[in-house]
Order: C-alpha cells, then sequence, then structure tokens
C-alpha cells in the first residue's frame, strides 16, 4: 500500500514539475487532442484484439503491479505440491481428485486431475508441455497488445497535432494569439509520448516479466508433477526441486499441528496418563 503511494507521489511530481512547469492548465487541456489519441486507442483495441484477450492483459497486468512473486510464492507452490505427492502416495488417485479442490495455482491444479485420471509419464509430459505451449502464447499476445499500444500513440499524437495545425492555419491572418493555439496544437503529441513511454512501455515490461516468471514456474510445476505421478516419495520430488529445507519445514509443522491435536483430545490426554 505504502509503495503504490509514494509511487504515485513520485510520477505525480516528476510529471508535474518536469513536463508540466510552466505550461497553464488551459494550454495542457485540449478536448480534441484527446478525443484523438485515446478514441484512436480505444479503436485499435476494439477493432484490433479479441475482448477476452483486453480482459485477460487487464486481470494479468493487476497482478504483476501486486508484486504477486513475492518470496514467499514458489514455496507456498511447492508446500502444494508436497502435500498432493503425499495425498497420492498414501491415499491413491480418489483422494489427490478430491485434494485437487484445495490447489490454488491453475496449472498444478489441472496436472494434478490428469494424474488423478491415471495418465502415465509420457501422456502426462505431453499434455503438460501442450498447455504450457497454450499458455506462452496467450501471454506473448497479451504483452504484443500493450506494445502494439506503445507504438501507436505517439502517431495519433502526431495525427492530433497535423489536425490542430490545419485548424490554425485556416485562422493564420486572423489569429491574434498564435502562440496559445500552437501549444495547443502540440498538447496531442505529449499526451502520446506520455502514454508510450511512461505507461504501455514500462507495464508492457512488467508484464512480461511477470510472464517469463509464471513461465518458468510452470517448468518446475511440470517437474514435481512427473514425480507425483511416478509416487515418488515428497522428500525426494523435494530434493529434485531443491526443497529439501522447505521439506524439514513442511514436516516439522505437520509434527506440530498432530502434537497439538493429540493434547486437545481428552481420551489421549486419559491414555498418556
Amino acid at each position: 500500500m505504502y509503495k503504490s503511494i509514494l509511487t504515485a507521489l513520485f510520477i505525480l511530481g516528476f510529471l508535474l514539475f518536469g513536463f508540466f512547469k510552466g505550461i497553464s492548465f488551459s494550454q495542457l487541456i485540449n478536448f480534441q487532442s484527446i478525443i484523438i489519441v485515446f478514441g484512436g486507442l480505444f479503436l485499435v483495441i476494439w477493432f484490433g484484439f479479441p475482448l477476452e484477450q483486453v480482459r485477460a492483459c487487464y486481470r494479468n497486468v493487476a497482478r504483476s503491479l501486486k508484486n504477486r512473486f513475492d518470496d514467499g510464492y514458489e514455496a507456498s507452490l511447492l508446500k502444494e505440491v508436497l502435500f498432493l505427492a503425499r495425498v497420492y502416495r498414501t491415499h491413491g488417485p480418489l483422494a489427490l481428485e478430491k485434494a485437487t479442490a484445495r490447489i490454488s495455482h491453475d496449472f498444478l491444479r489441472y496436472g494434478a486431475i490428469l494424474v488423478a485420471e491415471g495418465y502415465d509419464t509420457i501422456s502426462l509430459l505431453s499434455a503438460l508441455e501442450r498447455e504450457h505451449n497454450i499458455l506462452d502464447k496467450r501471454a506473448m499476445a497479451q504483452v504484443k497488445l500493450l506494445k502494439t499500444l506503445a507504438h501507436l500513440s505517439p502517431a495519433l499524437g502526431m495525427a492530433g497535432t497535423v489536425v490542430s495545425l490545419m485548424q490554425v492555419m485556416q485562422t493564420l491572418g486572423h489569429n491574434d494569439n498564435m502562440g496559445a493555439s500552437l501549444g495547443l496544437a502540440l498538447s496531442s503529441t505529449l499526451y502520446g509520448i506520455l502514454l508510450a513511454n511512461l505507461f504501455f512501455l514500462p507495464i508492457s515490461l512488467k508484464l512480461q516479466q511477470y510472464f517469463e516468471r509464471e513461465s518458468s514456474v510452470r517448468m518446475m510445476l511440470a517437474d514435481a508433477l512427473i514425480g507425483v505421478q511416478q509416487a515418488e516419495h515428497p522428500l525426494r520430488i523435494a530434493e529434485k526441486l531443491n526443497s529439501y529445507e522447505l521439506y524439514c519445514k513442511v514436516r516439522e509443522e505437520e509434527r506440530k499441528k498432530i502434537q497439538l491435536v493429540k493434547l486437545d483430545n481428552p481420551k489421549l490426554k486419559e491414555a498418556a496418563s
């Protein structure tokens, strides 16, 4: 929360003292330029990209800005993997299918369902790879959407400037305030440059980093799911993923929970006494 507020204040100060200092509000706001730039971007999105892709892009941008990949994100996923491995190894496919309802990650839940349905190693690996490639293509399409808008914003700004200059030329001999008119004409170029370089390009880079991290996480989960399918011991899966310490922590937490259950059970207390 504090990081978001500080970021917003820094951007606002950067714009006010870097770009807009010495410029009046009336010079900065040009409604015709706003309609040309933002209306043009809206038409590009409307005719150039499917609505579902735009919605997915918006959701993933929001996730990437919330810093979803904190230090505990991968650790929480590995805990879910080790949980599935213990369930499948101990209770079998039916229990694994029920346990998938507790899994938060879509790719991990998809792979666990395939394991519960009896996919062999080759079929499972093929299905996970196919799903991974589909998700990567969708991710690149969303990044391409933002980069397309970044490339078109300056062009639309220039188009607005040309239209405004044409209007200025028509009143060249009758306009006493030529400087203000030219300032308004250049405002659309400013809109396009700011949108491209301070919004669309940084957001596209952020989204691309988010998808690259998500791709590496899916590859890690695919290796783990192969171990689950082969009914390997959770310790061996943890060692494969270089997560022995995490496995030990999970086991220690489980032991503490079991001890608490025993202490809270009156019959067990009587038997212990």
